[in-house]
Formats: structure tokens, sequence, C-alpha cells
């Protein structure tokens, strides 16, 4: 570095000085700050950039300071590993590349680049050492984007049945779920990075899956193939796979995407039906008990190609999310090397939205699926729906006449309001939908009825009392073929982009999750009433929580220590930088093993925030449980993207514990680390 590179800052004067024309290079490249590194004098001079930068007062850097000084700025778990690259390039000489965390004038961290090179003497000592600083703070937090959505879309994959599995280009899986790991009879990390060549043991079956996968992604289209495969027992069955191209934003295909479904009792079927036409004059009972086992094989495979039809729908609407949020991703981080700040945040902002996008539609899953964490309270259906009107009123507009008509005497019902409020507000959406531009009007009604064995009654539930929220419109109604299929999942007679087809599946789902019901009744040209059935629970209903507006983010819990217990290293980085920020003591734990050490210990303990599916031989839950033991009333945040509904029924849990469905906001956790914080007597010590 010549003697204009190594002061750049000062370069003034006239904008052709070769110092000036590089001044303004490196500030339209997002260069943070430059540095000399007078080795034998251990005197690093710098630019006011760096010493912004560094935190360090722009007087001292440009009169030179110690490396030891500089250093203090740099993150300490950061330190060790630059001191060791930093000594690995003086002692070769040449480029060095380090990428760390240094504490800047506003007290925070920041990721920075540093790029130099150290200079040797004729006896290949390091006697300089110039180099520039790089912000990198939104590649890194572009990344952890990256990574957190691709978590979710694994943790999400993992949930489905059946195989369901990505590839990129060169047929390497990227992304499988349980029943590929059941399917291969290896664990994840055998398979994941590897194409089929590499880890199956057939290499010709091998050959044949990755020739059929580059046909589909040269052709651009879906394609239903059955295809051997030979299974850990050595048995071979057959599949039926679905595979289709995976596209990014532009269109272009970027791998592949199937699922597969095993269909070798189907196929036995069919065979045992062409034996028996061959063979009519065998034995009639042989023949008929055949003939009942094909038919079973055969709505065994209508369930497997039901299935199929919700991959089918997840992966249509996982693309889209997808390719919004990668899209983003690259563009932002394609500004980043351009040295174009400007628009990441909006690049960064579309990727959040879609992220928010694909953990609804999980959510929406999980409901109807039945296995959404509920938080059920007492509540006052009545009071809910009149605190909603004004809502629904604005969301259906001011061509459709609502009317609420709320009778129903005993309205106490232990659900979760939140899950109410949206059940009513999706079937409020569709009879909007329904009635179209036209005048029209939709009927909210409560009741109180009994349920007899019957007809009306699901056969898992029990007769007796029960609430119903009636929702009644005058729109176009349904035939009865589209009312059979009403609350199947992704079935929607909307036009493509009008609506995902979950909206009454998850309603459907709530309601049976919650011991209810739903019925649904429609004539076309008429119009349709969904009645969703409740279980009435006597009591003194809880008070509707009021939204809350702001959250304190001021560091004012110094005094208080919090344990963090989560096998996700990303989840443990977002929630502990959250409550540091509040002023915390952060505490972390990666099995429920070293957390229950923990809550064993001395150590001062106020909070626990956990995950409830940990490794190490017990659940979060199980772990809160055992650390109550010596710690009586210590105050609990449960974080959780998939919970048995039972886990928080206990009375012991409601009044000293939270819940977060992942993926939450920083709002969430902020509000709930008051609450919990904030309760009287909660200085929880060992």
């Amino acid at each position: 570095m010549d003697k204009d590179t190594s002061d750049l800052s000062l370069a003034g004067g006239d904008p052709a000085q070769p110092g000036e024309k590089l001044r303004l290079v490196l500030e339209a490249a997002a260069v943070m700050g430059t540095w000399v590194w007078d080795i034998p004098n251990d005197r690093v001079i710098a630019d006011e950039r760096f010493s912004k930068a560094f935190g360090i007062p722009s007087q001292k850097c440009k009169a030179g300071i110690s490396i030891a000084e500089a250093f203090t700025s740099i993150y300490p778990e950061d330190r060790d590993r630059v001191s060791r690259e930093i000594a690995a390039a003086m002692a070769h000489g040449g480029p060095f590349r380090c990428e760390y965390r240094v504490r800047q004038d506003d007290g925070e961290y920041h990721w920075v680049e540093a790029n130099g090179r150290a200079e040797l003497n004729a006896t290949g000592h390091a006697i300089r050492f110039p180099g520039v600083l790089m912000d990198i703070e939104p590649r890194r937090a572009a990344e952890a984007e990256r990574d957190r959505v691709s978590a979710l879309l694994r943790t999400f994959a993992a949930a489905v049945p059946g195989v369901v599995y990505a590839k990129d280009l060169e047929g390497r899986l990227l992304v499988a779920n349980h029943g590929t790991t059941e399917l291969i009879g290896k664990p994840p990390e055998f398979y994941l990075g590897k194409t089929d060549l590499e880890f199956l043991d057939d290499k010709a079956q091998a050959l044949q899956i990755m020739q059929t996968d580059q046909e589909v992604m040269r052709g651009g289209k879906a394609v239903q193939i059955e295809e051997r495969v030979d299974m850990p027992d050595g048995s071979a069955t057959t599949w039926l796979s679905v595979k289709a191209p995976l596209l990014d934003e532009a269109g272009e295909v970027i791998g592949l995407i199937g699922s597969s479904i095993d269909v070798s009792a189907r196929k036995q079927a069919e065979a045992a039906l062409l034996e028996l036409n061959r063979t009519l004059e065998g034995r009639v009972s042989e023949a008929i008990a055949q003939r009942e086992a094909a038919q079973e094989a055969l709505r065994q495979s209508q369930k497997m190609e039901a299935i199929g039809q919700l991959t089918g729908g997840i992966a249509h609407d996982f693309n889209n999310l997808l390719a919004g949020i990668t899209g983003s991703l690259d563009l932002a981080r394609r500004r980043v090397r351009e040295g174009r700040s400007a628009d990441v945040e909006r690049y960064l902002d579309i990727a959040h939205r879609a992220a928010q996008k694909a953990a609804s539609l999980t959510h929406r899953l999980l409901a109807f699926s039945r296995r959404q964490p509920l938080q059920p309270i007492r509540t006052d259906i009545n009071d809910l729906i009149g605190g909603l009107t004004d809502l629904i009123r604005r969301t259906v507009g001011p061509s459709i006449q609502l009317q609420v008509d709320l009778t129903a005497e005993i309205a106490t019902c232990l659900v979760d309001p939140v899950q109410v409020e949206n059940s009513l507000l999706n079937l409020c959406i569709n009879s909007r939908d329904a009635i179209g531009k036209r005048a029209g009007k939709i009927i909210i009604t409560t009741a109180n009825i009994t349920l007899e064995e019957g007809p009306d009654l699901d056969s898992e539930l029990n007769a007796g009392s029960y609430l119903t929220i009636s929702v009644i419109d005058n729109g176009m109604g349904m035939s009865a073929e589209t009312l059979l299929k009403a609350c199947e999942p992704f079935f929607t007679t909307k036009s493509l982009g009008e609506g995902t087809g979950l909206g009454l599946s998850m309603v459907y789902g709530f309601a049976k999750q919650s011991g209810g019901q739903v019925r649904i009744v429609s004539e076309e040209k008429v119009g349709t009433r969904v009645y969703l059935a409740l279980p009435i629970a006597p009591g003194k209903p809880a008070p509707i929580a009021s939204a809350q507006t702001l959250c304190d983010f001021e560091p004012q819990w110094s005094d208080r220590t919090v344990l963090i217990v989560d096998d996700e290293p990303s989840v443990r980085l977002f929630v502990s930088d959250v409550l540091s920020g509040l002023g915390c003591t952060v505490i972390e734990a990666t099995d429920s093993q070293a957390g229950l050490q923990l809550l064993a210990s001395d150590t001062r303990i106020d909070l626990l925030v956990t995950d409830i599916g940990l490794p190490g031989g017990i659940d979060g839950r199980e772990m809160a449980t055992f650390g109550r033991q010596a710690r009586d009333g210590l105050p609990v945040i449960f974080m959780t993207g998939y919970a048995s509904p039972s886990v928080f029924e206990d009375d012991v849990w409601r009044d000293t514990s939270a819940v977060l469905i992942k993926p939450f906001a920083m709002d969430d956790l902020v509000a709930n680390v008051h609450k919990m914080l904030g309760m009287p007597g909660q200085t929880m010590h060992a």
C-alpha cells in the first residue's frame, strides 16, 4: 500500500488528486475504514471511518495505537481466532482476510470483513500490515434469514408423511423428511448433500433414478412414475413418485422437488386381481378373501394419493414463497457486493414478509391436522364476537349488510380466543367472496344447543351441551360435489392467487382439536350456513387481553438471569441477543440434560426460556417440571412449533408460564419476557 492508500481518509483538496479519487471509490464500495500497522513499532494508524467502526477516538487512530488497543473493540469470542489468522498471515506474508464483530460508537457489535496484506522484509519478518475494513452486516443478516427459513422448511418437510425431498441440479439431496430416512435406512447426515449414486448400494438403481431426475429437470414438467426401490432389509418395493422441477423467481430450473409413496401393496393387489381373473375356477372362498384384500389395498392407495395431492399443494405454495425469499436475498446480496445498500432493507422486508406467509401456511396445516399448539382459556364467546364486529364490518365492506344476533345465554367455552377470532374471520371472508360485488347479507349468531347421539354428532364427540357460532350468507352457495370437498386442504373454488384453500380446513381442524365440530349446509344460488359447535365450559370467563401497542426494549432487567435451552444455534442466538438487549444475564444450554444441571445448581436463574422438543432424553416440559422442584414458582416461556394439545392444560402452568409459537416476532418475545420478569416475587435463586 502506498502513501495515499495508507491515509485515505485524510486526502483532500482537488478531487482530481489520486487520494481523493480513491477515497470516493472506497466510500462507494461500503468500506468502513483503512489502516496501516507498523509492526516493529506496534503502531496502527487508521482513518476516521476505522475509528468509528472500532469505537476509538479518531485523534488516537490518526496518531497511532497499539494492536492490543485495537483488539479491545473486537468481540471477545472472536479475538483468539483473529489473532491466529493475523499470525498465520505474518508468518508467510501475503493476503489476509477475516470476518469478525467489532463494537462501534453506538455500543453495538457489527460484522465486518478485514482485508489486508502482511509485507515481509528481506529476512522474512513481517514489518508492515496495511488493509481495509468492509461492512458485511447486511450480508450476515440476509444469510441468517436464509438459514432460518431453510430450517423452517426442513422442520415442515419432516412433519409431512411419506417421502418428501428436494435436490439441486447435480442431484444432491438438499432437504428430506423422516420418511426419506426410513426409506434409506441411514441418518440424514449420511445422505444429505450427496447424490443417489453416492449413498445407494445398488448403483444401477441409483443411476436410473438420477437419469429420471435429469430428464424431469431438462423437460421442465412434472411427471408421475413408478420406481423400484430396495429397502434396507433387502426387500424390493415399488414406489409411486411425483417429481417436478424446482424453479427460481425468474422461472429457471434450480433443482427438483419430489414426493413418493409405497404402492407395493397396490401392485400386489393388482397382480392378485389378475390372478383371480385367470383362475376363476378356483375356490370361491379364496377368491373372496383375496378380493377383499385387494379392495383394502386400493383404499390405502387412495389415501396415499390424497397425501400426494396434499404434498403437491404444499410444494406449489412453498415454491412461490421460497421464490420471493431467495430472490430477495439474492438481490440484497448483489446490492451489498455492488456497494448499493439503499435497496437492501426493502429486499429484506420482502423476504421477511414471505417468511411470515410460510409460517402462516405451516400453522394452517397444523390446524387442519389438529396439531397446532393451542392456549385455551375460558372465553365469553358473545363478548369476543361483539369486540370483533367492527373489524368484520370493515373486512366484508360497506356493500354487505352485517347482522349480529348473540342469543346464547351460556356463552363460556374453554378455547383459544385467537383461533376463534381467526376462524370467524375466515368464515366471514368466505361469505364475502361468495356474495361477490353485489349487495348481500351476512348473519352471525350464537345459540345454545344439545347434541344427541345420531347423524348430527361426530362419532368421536360426546353428546351434551354446545355453543354454536353460525355464519349465514346469501351468496352463490355450493353444489353437492363442492360441499363434499369444502374442508379438504388446498381445495378452493377461487381463482388462482385468490386463496390457498386452507381457510375451511383450518376451521375444521381447530373445531376438532377443541372438542367441537363443523357442519355446513349450502344450496347453489341460495347461500351457505356454517355451524361451528364448541363444548360449553361453565365458569367465570377470563378477561380478553387488550392489544399490546409498544414493547419496551430498554435494558431494565440488568439484575435478572435467564436460562435459554434450545438445540438450534440460530434460535439461541436470536433469543440471547434480545434478552441481552433487555439487560439480562444470559446462560445457554443445548439440551435438556445440560439445562437440568443448571437448574439443579446454585446458579441464579430468574426465568427459563426453553424449546419443548429437546434432545437429551426428556422434553422441555419435563425439564421445566423437574426444575421447579428446586425453584418453586420459576416462570417459564415455552417455545414450540409443534406440541401436543394436552401440554399446557395443567392449571399449575397457567399463571407462571407463556407459550411462543415458532417462528415468533421479537415484539412477542420481549412482551412475554416483561410479563414473566415483572410478576411479583420473581427473584428466583437456587
